[in-house]
């Protein structure tokens, strides 16, 4: 799992995207709430509390916001797929 780059980012003044249901090949489900600080989007869990951050990943600004997110949710399932060290966009912590 990559957690050398991991940091928290400040989502003070962050966009909410909206939710995401990732299916993994085993039939688990994992649920996303992302939101957009205009340079990452950052992803997670909400509670009570807040986001609970997960990971995040650099928006590219060469592409589409859409286009952006398609990599995102890409990565969320490779990540549950085939596994941490096949994702290229995300960056983690402990809590995936």
């Amino acid at each position: 799992m990559n957690t050398q780059k991991w940091q928290a980012i400040d989502i003070d003044n962050a966009e909410l995207i909206g939710d995401v249901e990732i299916e993994a090949l085993n039939g688990d489900y994992h649920h996303f709430t992302i939101v957009s600080t205009g340079d990452h989007f950052v992803f997670g869990g909400v509670c009570n509390i807040g986001l609970l951050q997960s990971g995040f990943m650099e928006i590219d600004h060469c592409f589409s916001l859409d286009e952006n997110l398609q990599e995102l949710i890409a990565d969320l399932e490779t990540f549950y797929n085939d596994g941490a060290d096949y994702t290229n966009m995300i960056i983690v912590n402990d809590r995936m």
